[in-house]
């Protein structure tokens, strides 16, 4: 398949106005969920390395999201060769709707999403399911993180550091592991995990379409308010690939950013978790603020009110924070960098600590 790419590519894209139900298809183990969103570069080899899983039993569901490109006619193309394939084409609402579509339509017993300019290792679903999970449960997978060369920057690839760790007995009992999760940067993503269906019908789950940053934390964080037991799994079967170019991947309003990571914490304390948690999303909240103030201009008004932002932050942080989650060098520099930066309520002073300081 991916030696047609090139012919794929080159065929009339099919386009439709609006979302048309297609017939209802066999019920499977497994709904793999693919938003797709002009990435006709890479979804062949995405959607091939899905198709060449050594557990079978899945459907995959392809949502072109209004694609410009071929991309729209690669997913037909596919679908015309796998019956596992579901296609459906609608207008372009982000990657939230896409992914709430598939959530509609998706008929296995457990959700997995794909994104489509990544790629998967042949075991991906086979070690999700050989985890044994069931109603009310979350498997995680270890992923690579690919990143290209920029500049004299050569390409790396990342490994993230999840262990392999079971916890069963009740969400008390998920919550250091989510924790430990958290300060390793591997929770909040959808990519690399498997969800149960049950549970996101029983609470009636989806993503938040008038969010297009950490919108996948958010549903992660909600999801996870029910979970009974949690499986992780060092072994990487996940390719992200890092496009620097993506509309994900690109410039984030920093006003938005902070009114997300607010609405986060928000979030997490209203599920229910712990000191520790909410205390690792005020810390990430300040850090990504320090970083969006390091960028702004000294006079500017944006410069200002993130500067706000993180005297508002410091009252979240100092509330949650104990000694014992000051584990590594991080949570230490963290913490004395935001105690030094709010030990007056001066706007002024966090700027001068972080922007003339070049903390």
């Amino acid at each position: 398949m991916i030696g047609e790419t090139k012919a794929v590519q080159a065929a009339p894209q099919k386009r439709v106005a609006e979302y048309k139900p297609q017939s209802i298809a066999p019920s499977r183990l497994i709904s793999v969920i693919t938003p797709v969103y002009n990435v006709e570069e890479y979804l062949c080899e995405c959607i091939d390395s899905i198709l060449k899983q050594r557990m079978t039993d899945f459907e995959l569901l392809l949502i072109d999201d209004g694609s410009k490109d071929s991309s729209g006619a690669i997913c037909d193309y596919f679908a015309a060769h796998d019956s596992r394939i579901r296609v459906f084409h609608t207008p372009n609402r982000g990657v939230s709707s896409a992914r709430n579509l598939g959530l509609d339509e998706a008929r296995g017993e457990f959700v997995v999403f794909v994104d489509s300019d990544d790629r998967v290792e042949p075991d991906h679903l086979l070690q999700f399911i050989q985890s044994g999970i069931g109603e009310d449960g979350i498997a995680f997978t270890n992923l690579i993180e690919e990143r290209p060369a920029r500049g004299e920057r050569k390409p790396h690839n990342r490994i993230y550091p999840i262990p392999d760790y079971y916890a069963a007995g009740g969400r008390r009992a998920c919550m250091p592991v989510i924790a430990q999760l958290l300060r390793t940067h591997s929770f909040g993503w959808t990519c690399n995990k498997m969800f149960s269906r049950a549970t996101i019908e029983r609470y009636k789950l989806r993503f938040d379409r008038n969010i297009r940053y950490a919108e996948d934390e958010i549903f992660t964080a909600q999801y996870c308010a029910h979970i009974t037991h949690i499986v992780c799994n060092s072994h990487p079967t996940y390719y992200y690939r890092y496009v620097p170019t993506s509309l994900l991947r690109g410039r984030i309003d920093p006003m938005m950013l902070m009114r997300v990571r607010l609405y986060i914490n928000e979030q997490y304390k209203a599920l229910g978790y712990c000191d520790e948690i909410l205390y690792l999303t005020a810390r990430t909240q300040f850090s990504r603020l320090r970083r969006e103030l390091r960028h702004a201009s000294w006079n500017a008004e944006l410069a200002n009110e993130l500067a706000q932002g993180i005297l508002d932050n410091w009252q979240l942080y100092r509330k949650h924070v104990r000694a014992e989650f000051r584990r590594g060098f991080y949570d230490i520099k963290a913490f004395w960098l935001a105690r030094l930066c709010c030990i007056p309520d001066s706007r002024f002073w966090v700027k001068l600590v972080i922007k003339g300081l070049h903390l």
